[in-house]
């Protein structure tokens, strides 16, 4: 009988103890698949953070590209509304900035199309190119007045040549070359020498 008893003891302890060691197991898996869910966690939680000021300075260059394609527009908008005195301006090139005025000069020259016909408004260095004939003699009829133009950084100049309305003389009734001028006149083209060049016609100093 007593020897049934400790036999069932054994038994109890045996059962006890395989149960404590499952149980056991069974925490450390799951403390376990916890660490490694933390882990993941974390990484996920440091990449969206990462992420984050990527994202926010996409935003915000894409905002201040939008700010300047609308500032550019504006101007733009600005230069063709606006008028001076009783006569319609439109494309006043003096209400443009230092940066803007150069590239709307150069996009005349290079689409005349879009300006043929247009009153255009410009303020400039005054600048002259005298033609030479093949013995290196001036050709008197062939005299051409511009008014140019520096960009921002003053490395680069666009000039757009213009015709007094009128009958006028140089030097006696032209300005200093190099001084400031602001002229007026009608965007036109012309061909020579099977080029064509652009110029404002019957023009006068503002």
């Amino acid at each position: 009988m007593k020897r049934i008893k400790v036999t069932l003891l054994i038994s109890v302890i045996i059962a006890v103890l395989t149960g404590c060691g499952d149980n056991s197991a069974s925490k450390s898996q799951s403390a376990s698949a916890n660490s490694v869910s933390s882990v993941m966690q974390q990484q996920m939680n440091q990449t969206d953070t990462e992420q984050q000021p990527e994202q926010n300075a996409e935003t915000q260059q894409s905002t201040q590209d939008s700010e300047m394609l609308q500032a550019v527009n504006s101007e733009v908008t600005t230069a063709e509304k606006k008028t001076t005195g009783t006569s319609d301006v439109d494309v006043d090139l003096t209400a443009l900035s230092s940066t803007m005025v150069y590239s709307e000069v150069y996009n005349m020259l290079d689409l005349p199309e879009d300006y043929t016909g247009k009153t255009v408004r410009m303020n400039g260095q005054f600048a002259l190119y005298q033609a030479y004939d093949e013995n290196g003699e001036p050709v008197p009829d062939q005299i051409y007045y511009a008014c140019v133009i520096a960009d921002a950084t003053a490395c680069c100049q666009q000039g757009l040549e213009f015709v007094l309305a009128g009958n006028y003389t140089y030097p006696d009734d032209y300005p200093e070359l190099g001084s400031e001028i602001t002229v007026v006149g009608e965007f036109q083209t012309y061909m020579e020498d099977d080029y064509q060049y652009c110029h404002l016609i019957d023009a006068h100093f503002d």
